[in-house]
């Protein structure tokens, strides 16, 4: 059990290089198999089809990303700190994958069950984490609200509907790498007003 484990570790390790660097068009399952030495049938022993390794990768990558984005907030004080901390690493994240991400985005509305899922599951999460620096930010007596899980899902509706919004007259929901700067700039302007209306007067 804990040599597959590793092999399914190995491959998925090989297919996020892969993903990350070429994007989903330019990535094959033969030239995944070919970087790790396995044999095309053993990668498909794992993974049936493209989809599932690519929905298994980001899996994994969203994890990482969560776990980095716990340590790093055990260290914010406050949490404005914490929120702006929050969309820095969200955004980091999002330009190191950019063409990971770039596949999920292009699918349109429709994301196939397991991609879906995997989405929906990091949807979750965030409110959670930002629900979790809400709560806290109440324990010190910065905010008030009695309903931090709704108030972070308020939040986090109004940042993805800022993005939309800047990038509809452009009628692309994803960011050219030039525009990075600039949607930061405005997200962390706008957690700044949302959490100054949550101030514990």
């Amino acid at each position: 059990m804990e040599n597959q484990d590793k092999k399914r570790e190995l491959i998925i390790e090989a297919a996020l290089k892969r993903f990350a660097h070429f994007g989903w068009n330019k990535t094959t399952m033969n030239e995944i198999a070919s970087d790790i030495s396995f044999s095309k049938a053993l990668l498909y022993y794992y993974f049936p089809d493209k989809l599932s390794l690519f929905a298994a990768v980001m899996d994994e990558v969203i994890k990482q990303i969560s776990n980095e984005m716990q340590e790093g907030l055990k260290q914010k004080e406050s949490g404005y700190d914490a929120i702006l901390f929050y969309l820095d690493k969200r955004q980091e994240f999002v330009k190191k994958h950019f063409n990971l991400l770039e596949f999920a985005i292009s699918t349109g509305p429709e994301l196939p069950p397991s991609l879906d899922q995997i989405f929906k599951n990091a949807k979750n999460a965030e409110i959670k984490t930002i629900a979790g620096i809400i709560t806290q930010g109440i324990a010190k007596g910065e905010f008030k609200t009695d309903n931090p899980l709704l108030t972070a899902e308020i939040l986090l509706d109004a940042l993805a509907g800022m993005r939309l919004n800047h990038f509809a007259p452009l009628r692309s929901f994803y960011p050219d790498p030039s525009q990075f700067k600039q949607i930061l700039k405005k997200e962390k302007q706008l957690a700044v007003i949302f959490l100054n209306g949550l101030k514990n007067c």
